[in-house]
């Protein structure tokens, strides 16, 4: 049976396809499924003690999620990314995320401050992180600290969109390759968006976030090593 943290906060009323796909999502998302990772229904059905077709369910909505490649009968596969794969996908995210920040601007309270520097400051001892449980954990505050400006932003049409190109195992990979540079650099740049946000002014908030996506973007197209990675800005976003 399903026995994890994930589904203790789920409610009861979920069915098996919804556990196992929350689950499921939850893997991948936390990169414990690496690119390429073969899913089959059998197995998991085995390991969760459902039957296949909930799982089948399951495997299905990943893929229209875009986490998974699904074959039925065959399995799922999770997706692993090309370097134009990730830089479009960054793209995207500067379009909807700084969109996002700019709205967010005129909504900040004093508590989503709080929440945003209480992520910044637990990133703050992870950006040096060798462990790859650390580096994941690092990877789900990232998400949170951006998830959290969408959610501020007040537009469920963003909020749906983001959720579609948002792939943290991804950005936990850019963190493995790229380093401390780019992941102090990042978390820099979290400082720059705050204070935008704080400010409340909309402009600057889409420009800081905007900004923090794109540098992430290059990075990826110039690759670990270069003199984006050593001398710029690169971030993880």
């Amino acid at each position: 049976m399903i026995e994890t943290p994930t589904h203790a906060l789920l409610p009861e009323s979920l069915t098996g396809g919804d556990l196992a796909y929350a689950e499921l999502r939850s893997r991948i998302m936390s990169g414990e499924y690496a690119p390429h990772t073969v899913l089959r229904a059998q197995a998991l059905a085995a390991e969760f003690g459902l039957s296949r077709t909930p799982i089948r369910e399951a495997l299905q909505r990943l893929a229209e999620a875009g986490l998974v490649a699904y074959i039925p009968n065959k399995g799922a596969t999770v997706i692993g990314y090309t370097t134009e794969q990730m830089a479009e996908t960054y793209f995207v995210r500067a379009s909807l995320e700084s969109r996002a920040a700019g709205l967010a601007a005129d909504r900040m309270t004093d508590a989503d401050a709080e929440l945003l520097i209480d992520r910044i400051e637990r990133m703050d001892p992870l950006v040096h992180a060798s462990d790859q449980d650390e580096i994941v954990e690092l990877g789900r505050l990232n998400r949170e600290f951006h998830e959290h400006i969408v959610k501020v932003s007040g537009s469920l049409q963003l909020q749906t969109l983001l959720r579609s190109v948002s792939q943290v195992p991804m950005m936990i990979r850019n963190y493995q390759a790229y380093g401390d540079t780019f992941r102090i650099r990042s978390n820099h740049h979290h400082r720059d968006i705050l204070t935008a946000l704080q400010s409340g002014d909309s402009l600057w908030a889409e420009v800081a976030m905007r900004s923090h996506i794109l540098a992430a973007r290059n990075a990826v197209l110039q690759g670990p090593g270069t003199s984006l990675h050593a001398d710029s800005s690169p971030h993880e976003d």
